[in-house]
């Protein structure tokens, strides 16, 4: 006998982002499913509540993660499972209950599909000249002054948008861009120009960037690219993915980490991704942004609310970061936190800027080691944040320090 599964959805906006996630790729994550077997056949029942109707769909199962769920793949095509719910999610749009969101999963694929970043800065007014794919490839930015490792998060023959922060690299600024091909780790290199940043609180999550119009015809491009999108694809239909609300970034690290020999999770929060690789109970490493390691875990520990994907596959990053075991790092992770709190790092601003009072810090006499660099990085004009961010002491002694200051009037915040 068919054994069936069931998802209720109370909420058309709930559903809205489980078919734009998974659902129109021909996928599903079941949070809490046991029992089960790979690829054992199965009955899913969708119960949408918010329109009074139920929608049986046949699957497999494709990926178990013990303790958290199961993965699994639909029998029926992607296209088909897209039309047929959104055709659902435009019909429940008429109900005054609430409003189809201008970014709502089309009908029909578009040309090209706008990205929707939170707090983006506004992109270009001319258009894109060719739709980009959801792709995960390492990404390095040299511009000369600045050298920024990163992650796409999506590709085409003509751009990327990278995870990186790229403060020190406005737009319309030319950089070279080296990118790693997904299967063979080979380096193709781009001329390309910087068109936008992605803003988060006091700095820059990601930067958007386009090709100098040559790259378009090199051959090991346009091979990259179709591997980075078949191998982003081959890893939704075996991974697992979901709501950070649902299990908790702390549970949901400690459980992937524990159930998985190997794999990566990547985590978004509102503009900002997270990117940790497991490997034998250890973190292979842990990025955000500019920080790395513990510094990174705490911040995306404290996040509350967000996606996540993961699969059974360590990401190559260039990166030569120091194994942690899992366990303690997330206990060494646990207890700076709590020292942040205390510290007042809660208390300040990611977005505030600094003046530098002259007459004050003469009469300060001599600054502690993290002092100097908190006042050189806030006479440069870095925000808060950036400040944590590039400092490599702990949140605690970063904010201690910045109160310091403040307190003896060293720095003052900018209008």
């Amino acid at each position: 006998m068919t054994r069936r599964l069931r998802i209720s959805f109370d909420r058309a906006e709930d559903f809205r982002l489980e078919l734009e996630r998974n659902i129109a790729k021909g996928g599903i994550f079941v949070p809490g499913a046991s029992g089960l077997e790979l690829r054992e056949l199965l009955e899913l029942e969708l119960s949408l509540d918010f329109l009074g109707e139920r929608r049986s769909l046949d699957a497999e199962v494709v990926h178990i993660a013990p303790g958290l769920g199961v993965a699994l793949q639909f029998r029926r095509p992607a296209a088909d499972l897209r039309q047929e719910f959104s055709a659902l999610l435009y019909r429940a749009a008429s109900d005054d209950a609430w409003q189809l969101p201008d970014d709502a999963i089309p009908l029909a694929e578009p040309e090209a599909p706008a990205e929707v970043d939170a707090e983006a800065t506004p992109p270009p007014v001319e258009r894109r000249r060719a739709r980009r794919a959801a792709a995960r490839v390492p990404a390095l930015l040299d511009g000369e002054d600045a050298r920024i490792q990163g992650v796409t998060r999506n590709l085409s023959k003509t751009g990327a948008l990278i995870s990186a922060d790229a403060s020190d690299l406005p737009p319309g600024k030319s950089v070279r861009l080296k990118l790693r091909h997904p299967d063979t780790g080979d380096p193709v290199e781009v001329s390309a120009h910087v068109t936008r940043h992605v803003q988060t609180e006091g700095t820059v999550a990601a930067v958007g960037v386009d090709f100098d119009s040559n790259a378009e015809q090199q051959p090991e491009l346009a091979e990259l690219v179709r591997a980075a999108e078949s191998a982003h694809e081959r890893r939704l239909t075996t991974g697992i993915s979901g709501r950070i609300e649902e299990l908790g970034m702390p549970n949901l690290i400690q459980m992937l980490g524990r159930s998985s020999p190997h794999g990566t999770l990547s985590a978004r929060s509102g503009a900002e991704e997270g990117v940790l690789a497991f490997e034998g109970g250890t973190l292979r490493f842990v990025h955000l942004g500019a920080t790395r390691g513990i510094k990174a875990l705490c911040r995306i520990l404290q996040w509350t609310q967000g996606s996540f994907e993961f699969h059974a596959h360590v990401d190559t990053l260039d990166v030569r970061d120091e194994p942690l075991g899992l366990e303690a790092a997330l206990l060494e992770a646990t207890r700076r936190i709590d020292e942040s709190v205390r510290a007042g790092t809660t208390r300040l601003d990611p977005t505030l800027r600094f003046g530098v009072d002259r007459d004050a810090l003469a009469a300060a006499g001599e600054l502690a080691k993290v002092e100097e660099a908190v006042l050189d990085l806030a006479a440069a004009g870095f925000t808060v944040r950036r400040i944590l961010d590039v400092i490599p002491e702990d949140d605690a002694q970063v904010s201690e320090a910045l109160l310091a200051l403040i307190e003896r009037g060293v720095l003052t915040p900018a209008s």
